[in-house]
């Protein structure tokens, strides 16, 4: 038979949270059925209702968790094989990537684990959204009851949220490979989704975008791993006018420029980091700046965001112990986020966002009763125990508490003599002393002195029996009392019996003398203490080097310096440059006017260039380089995994780099697109694009892209040869013209005549619209390129196919065919002397820059390579030394031809009235080895300053004493902490795969 439970309940005398702008601080609930039925001062009890008294209690709405796997089965990776994966393994009418699997279901698969929801409970949540945590569009999720429910009644909406992310999963399919992948993956599955909705009729069934389709216009929760994953999140969502409520990564503050205007509501984990061990200088030294700062001002996220606006809620992701949630929650209260933003994080807005405000978040009448019992109000105090987790009406105790509580100093009367205990500790676990007295006479002198012994009491409490065991040494007994007794919490005493050190059995009584007395430090030490100065200031980017505040436009007058302007004036001496919202507003030696506030720089003796360029470039990537899942990657974009807090933008800034465009890899033959960037340091991933920046694409020649250096087993993917290699652009290209001729067609249609014959636009491609801007002459080519057979084949395809390969990068045989590139109308980015690193290089030769030249073809200087990119003034003056070129000739390889390389010669690549202002100052004639950048701008803001840098180094290392001081104390007050383990900084190559770098 069915266990019979009560259906009423009063719980009264008790501090009611009703809402975030409501409590009653000593009011009665009551409960019927699982729901709340009144709550107030002054409520009726029901008849037959089980009263429990609340004194002294605080009654807290249920968090709800919006992010868990709670009752879910985990995702299972399919067995490794050696080979790759080109197609899915998925049998069935799903989606053509097994990342994108949004037809799971968390509602069928959904089991009740009363383990895993005890943990939760003790955090306060009664009430998670579960998902299965894997892939990119996951799924839905469902909203459960927490605790010992039956199944029938937990899930409390099975259609709670569908889940996104950037991770691919478990799933073994080589495509994606890096996050550009990913974010294009997903781009492409919206637009299919759309194409399904209005074409169902005429397709096959397919269960995956059928269930895309039905989430997108509910809670949509895109979990992200870091700051801009955020901005990228935000990006795909206003792309397609989509609600993302992103679950950020605890650290968007350090882009809180970006967050002005957010419109959305986000969730944010709290799972701050321990601090490092700092106990060795030698180690804490090397402790990267970003870190310290990012574990010093993580438990700020929150109230930062809100000082600007931003709705959240809160989550508990990334811990598994509950004292952990309560120390960082704690730790957002005392950074300044209040009481009420933070119960409302927890509890209203979570129900808003997923639609279940009628039924949880307050406990207001007619609300599921669904609540935390603590001892004290967990808003106030630190040290608050949460005793009872209420889940649909059904009471749970998560915290085992004592019937009695028998802490106090009791005096403990034997026949013959008495001792006095004091017993402290907690109610569970409680602690005590004793101490006895013995009279010792001296002999010789009659005289008699006291010895007190003060010994520890061992106490083990089972409800009201007690058992106490201290040491004694009195006149009358020498050793160990165990005494065993009953407390009567009406008289406040025991009475039992007990074995003396001699062995006698006593029967004893004990008398409370004084209730535990409130420890007052104790009380201070464990109050929520506001404290929002003690920490240091954001910084842009957060780390070494990065700015207080960001530049702001000022005018800058450049005087007496040599100007190498790459324009027909050549070299002025003696000239001056004016920098006025952000472009060259003067230059010359003749006279001129200051600009009113302008910031006068005396120049005499140094250089002034334009920025150099750097034609290829692999710095400032996010998460692959290379999207080599597939041998045509067109779809994905570098523009969108920008990454604005690499510590090589400020060293090329300080080589005087201003301009580059980040290169896809060369692991395909058609490979991503480009993204061109100001070296912006300090500004965000968005604001570093060049504005309007021509569209570039990497395509790719030679070993990388069949896979020759990739291991044994990589022989699945097509091409695996040269010539197959050609094939595939004439594939591409042909497919293309296919997909460009439906949507001519279509285009040509009236509405009228399209809606009559049932006739919708042909789906969206992103793969074949970027391959057709190519041949469309939208988008320009840069190949990545060694032998001089492959070259003249691409030449042949574009020529075929009626398009111009832009730019041939590397191109270390171009001196062989110069001529032919010429003619073509295809530049050379090279590099100044690299040679005999791989076999198909062998016949490369330092002379090649020159000779390319001297045939009429526009070449450039180029880094690929992270380090190379800040000496790259350097790399130029190599060609006067192999081939005699001018000096000025050899400027232009890494200043104006590569402007024009990039097709914007218009704005950038010389100093001319109008361009941008993207000057750099030199010590020394910049072509030489002694030559050092004294200033460095971009845009017109003064972004690089040696005399500075000078004084940023004493700055970071006094910001770093100061965290590590901090950590310090953490470790000796015996917090947890961790050892500090040294990360390489690694960087992207031409032929890295994978995505494991942040």
């Amino acid at each position: 038979m069915k266990k019979s439970e009560a259906s009423i309940y009063v719980l009264r005398n008790a501090k009611i949270i009703v809402s975030p702008d409501k409590i009653i601080k000593k009011g009665s609930l009551v409960i019927e059925n699982g729901k709340i039925i009144s709550v107030g001062k002054m409520v009726r009890f029901p008849d037959g209702a089980i009263i429990i008294d609340m004194e002294g209690k605080t009654i807290v709405p249920s968090f709800i968790e919006s992010y868990s796997s709670i009752g879910l089965p985990k995702a299972e990776s399919p067995q490794n094989t050696p080979n790759p994966q080109i197609e899915t393994s998925k049998e069935g009418a799903y989606y053509w990537n097994e990342s994108i699997h949004p037809e799971t279901d968390a509602a069928s698969q959904f089991k009740v684990d009363s383990k895993a929801s005890e943990t939760l409970q003790k955090m306060g949540f009664s009430v998670a959204v579960t998902h299965i945590d894997d892939g990119i569009a996951r799924g839905s999720g469902a909203i459960v009851a927490l605790g010992d429910i039956p199944h029938k009644d937990a899930i409390l909406k099975s259609k709670g949220g569908a889940y996104f992310s950037f991770e691919k999963g478990v799933s073994k399919q080589t495509y994606p490979s890096s996050q550009m992948g990913v974010i294009a993956l997903l781009r492409q599955a919206l637009y299919d989704a759309e194409y399904y909705k209005n074409n169902e009729e005429n397709l096959s069934r397919n269960l995956s975008l059928s269930a895309l389709n039905e989430q997108l216009s509910g809670p949509m929760i895109f979990n992200v791993n870091d700051k801009l994953e955020v901005l990228r999140a935000k990006k795909i969502a206003d792309e397609f006018e989509l609600d993302f409520i992103i679950l950020g990564a605890g650290n968007e503050f350090e882009q809180i420029n970006d967050f002005k205007d957010w419109k959305q509501p986000m969730i944010l984990p709290i799972n701050f980091s321990d601090p490092y061990d700092v106990g060795d200088p030698y180690i804490s030294q090397q402790i990267p700046l970003s870190d310290l700062k990012e574990w010093e001002l993580s438990p700020s996220n929150p109230f930062i965001l809100k000082k600007n606006n931003v709705k959240f809620a809160i989550s508990s992701k990334g811990h598994t112990k509950p004292e952990d949630f309560w120390k960082h929650f704690h730790n957002v209260l005392e950074r300044g986020l209040s009481r009420e933003d933070a119960l409302a994080s927890l509890t209203t807005i979570p129900a808003e966002i997923f639609k279940i405000e009628d039924q949880l978040g307050t406990l207001d009448e007619g609300k599921i009763a669904s609540f935390s019992v603590f001892d004290k109000d967990p808003f106030e105090v630190k040290n608050a125990v949460l005793e009872e987790s209420w889940s649909l009406g059904k009471q749970h105790f998560v915290t085992d508490k004592p019937e009695v509580d028998i802490r106090g100093k009791y005096r403990i009367s034997i026949p013959g003599t008495s001792y006095v205990i004091d017993i402290k500790g907690t109610a569970e676990k409680p602690t005590g002393t004793a101490i006895s007295y013995k009279t010792i006479v001296d002999s010789s002198t009659m005289r008699s002195k006291v010895d007190t012994l003060k010994s520890k009491v061992g106490v083990k409490v089972d409800y009201r029996d007690a058992v106490f065991h201290f040491e004694v040494r009195d006149n009358k007994y020498d050793g160990v009392v165990t005494l065993h007794g009953n407390f009567s919490p009406k008289i406040d005493a025991f009475i039992g019996q007990g074995q003396m050190p001699d062995g006698t059995w006593v029967k004893w009584a004990g008398i409370q003398l004084s209730r535990l007395k409130v420890d007052q430090k104790e009380i201070e030490k464990n109050k929520v203490v506001v404290d929002t100065n003690s920490v240091g200031k954001v910084w842009f980017p957060n780390m070494a080097y990065g700015f207080d505040t960001l530049p702001k436009k000022k005018t800058y007058v450049l005087r007496n310096a040599t100007l190498w302007t790459n324009e027909e004036e050549g070299v002025i001496e003696k000239g001056t440059i004016i920098l006025k919202d952000g472009k060259i507003d003067f230059i010359g030696s003749g006279t001129f006017s200051i600009p009113a506030n302008a910031i006068e720089i005396e120049c005499k003796g140094m250089y002034i260039t334009s920025g150099i360029i750097d034609e290829h470039s692999h710095i400032a990537i996010s998460k692959g380089v290379n999207e080599s899942g597939q041998a045509v990657s067109a779809e994905a974009s570098i523009a969108d995994v920008v990454r604005n807090d690499d510590i090589n933008i400020y060293r090329q800034l300080s080589g005087g780099v201003t301009v580059s465009q980040l290169l896809h890899g060369s692991a395909n033959p058609i490979g991503g697109q480009s993204a061109i960037i100001k070296l912006k340091w300090g500004y965000s991933p968005e604001q570093m694009l060049v504005k309007d920046m021509p569209k570039f694409i990497k395509f790719a020649l030679g070993e990388n892209v069949k896979q020759s250096n990739w291991g044994d087993n990589q022989t699945v993917r097509f091409p695996q040869t040269r010539m197959g290699v050609e094939q595939v652009f004439y594939d591409a290209f042909i497919r293309a013209e296919e997909y460009k001729k439906k949507w001519k067609e279509y285009n040509e249609l009236s509405p009228k005549k399209a809606e009559r014959k049932n006739i919708t636009a042909p789906a969206i491609d992103l793969e074949l619209e970027t391959v057709w801007e190519v041949k469309n002459g939208e988008r320009f080519v840069s190949c990545h390129s060694y032998v001089q057979s492959e070259i003249n084949m691409l030449m042949k395809v574009a020529d075929s196919m009626g398009f111009t390969i832009n730019t041939f990068t590397h191109i270390l045989e171009g001196y062989k065919l110069a001529d032919k590139m010429a003619a073509h109308g295809a530049g050379g980015s090279t590099f100044s002397d690299w040679w005999a690193y791989k076999y198909e290089v062998k016949d490369a030769i330092p002379f090649n820059a020159n000779l390319m030249q001297e045939q009429g073809v526009v070449v450039a200087i180029n880094s690929d390579d992270a380090e190379m990119g800040r000496r790259l003034n350097q790399e130029a003056a190599k060609s006067i030394k192999y081939g005699g070129m001018s000096e000025q000739d050899a400027w232009k390889m890494v200043t104006l031809n590569p402007a024009k390389l990039l097709h914007l010669d218009d704005r950038m690549g010389s100093l001319k009235k109008g361009k941008d202002a993207d000057v750099v100052i030199w010590t020394d004639n910049p072509l030489s080895i002694n030559a050092q950048v004294s200033k460095t701008f971009v845009d017109g803001d003064l972004l690089y300053d040696s005399w500075k840098s000078v004084d940023h180094f004493y700055r970071i290392q006094t910001e770093k004493a100061r965290i590590i001081s901090k950590m310090l104390i953490s470790n000796q007050n015996g917090e947890a902490k961790k050892p500090f383990e040294k990360k390489k900084e690694k960087h992207w190559h031409c032929d890295t795969i994978g995505d494991s770098k942040d």
